[in-house]
């Protein structure tokens, strides 16, 4: 298996911009690059920020983390019915049937 810390590292070096990106706004798709290389990636949302749950550990893209908000309220486990393309404001939203669609592709 791919090293996390590692993997996260050469994330944040792609693009001076990307570590502010990845906490302001581009969390969910942090979430959704690491679902690719470590399937059993969860995303958690407590209102504000998503953080990503592997293998019992929390990461965003800064990194290992610990799963403290910074709103003060609790990390919950998003549904897939909740991704709608989350964070993609200039996209319409989709039908149900066709979040089911691309959630089923995530």
């Amino acid at each position: 298996m791919p090293d996390i810390h590692a993997f996260l590292s050469a994330l944040r070096e792609l693009h001076p911009d990307l570590p502010r990106y990845g906490r302001a706004g581009g969390c969910f798709k942090t979430y959704l690059v690491l679902k690719q290389v470590f399937p059993q990636a969860e995303p958690w949302y407590d209102g504000c920020h998503v953080i990503t749950k592997v293998d019992g550990r929390w990461f965003d893209i800064r990194g290992e983390i610990q799963p403290v908000s910074e709103i003060g309220t609790e990390f919950i486990r998003m549904d897939p019915l909740c991704f709608n393309r989350a964070y993609d404001w200039q996209m319409p939203a989709m039908t149900a049937e066709a979040a089911m669609r691309e959630v089923s592709h995530v």
